[in-house]
C-alpha cells in the first residue's frame, strides 16, 4: 500500500483577490513563472464568482477590499463554501487582534507587508500541504472533538462537535442564527 503521507499538494489554480494593480501584477508574473494559473478579483463579488465558477486550488486575499466586503467577511464565506481551499491573508495590518479574526474566519495563514516572495511561495505550499492533510487524515481534531464558542445574541455557552465548523445553527436558548467558529 502506497504512503500517501509523502504525497505533496499540488497548487495549480490561485485565485488572487487584489484590488491594486501593480501588486496584482506582481503577483500573477511570480506565480506564472512558478507554474501557476492565476485568477484575479478585484472586491469579494468577482472573487466569489471565480470561485465557484472556476474552483480555486489556493486562495490568497488582501484583508481590506473595496466594495464594502471585507477580505475577512469574504474568507469567511469562502471556506462556508469549501473549507478544503486554503486562504491566506495578506495585509499590511500587523496587529494580533487582525491575527485572530483571520483565525477565527477559517484562514488558514495571515502574512504582513512588507515579504519576501520566495518565503510567500514557500508558505503557499506548506499551507496547502497542510489543508490536505487535513482533508485526507483528519486534523488533530478527532470526530469526537468539540468546539466552545457563545452565542453573541443571548451569551448561552454552546459545544458542538468539531464537524460543524463554519456551519450556522440556531440557538437553542433564543433561537437566533449563530455560527460556529472555525477554530476555536
Amino acid at each position: 500500500m502506497a504512503d500517501l503521507t509523502s504525497i505533496k499538494a499540488t497548487v495549480s489554480r490561485v485565485l488572487l483577490v487584489f484590488d491594486d494593480p501593480a501588486e496584482v501584477e506582481f503577483l500573477k508574473a511570480f506565480m506564472e513563472r512558478n507554474q501557476m494559473y492565476v485568477d484575479v478579483a478585484r472586491d469579494a463579488g468577482q472573487a466569489r464568482a471565480a470561485f465557484h465558477m472556476h474552483p480555486p486550488d489556493f486562495v490568497l486575499c488582501e484583508a481590506i477590499l473595496p466594495g464594502g466586503v471585507s477580505g475577512f467577511e469574504l474568507c469567511e464565506r469562502l471556506k462556508q463554501g469549501n473549507i478544503n481551499i486554503p486562504v491566506v491573508m495578506l495585509s499590511e495590518i500587523d496587529m494580533d487582534d487582525a491575527r485572530d479574526l483571520a483565525k477565527r474566519v477559517g484562514a488558514d495563514d495571515y502574512m504582513t507587508r512588507p515579504y519576501d516572495p520566495q518565503e510567500l511561495l514557500v508558505r503557499i505550499h506548506e499551507v496547502a500541504e497542510a489543508v490536505w492533510k487535513r482533508k485526507h487524515f483528519g486534523d488533530s481534531d478527532s470526530d469526537d472533538a468539540k468546539i466552545n464558542f457563545i452565542c453573541s445574541d443571548c451569551g448561552k455557552k454552546l459545544r458542538v462537535k468539531s464537524s460543524h465548523r463554519g456551519r450556522t445553527l440556531n440557538c437553542p436558548r433564543c433561537g437566533q442564527p449563530v455560527s460556529v467558529p472555525f477554530h476555536h
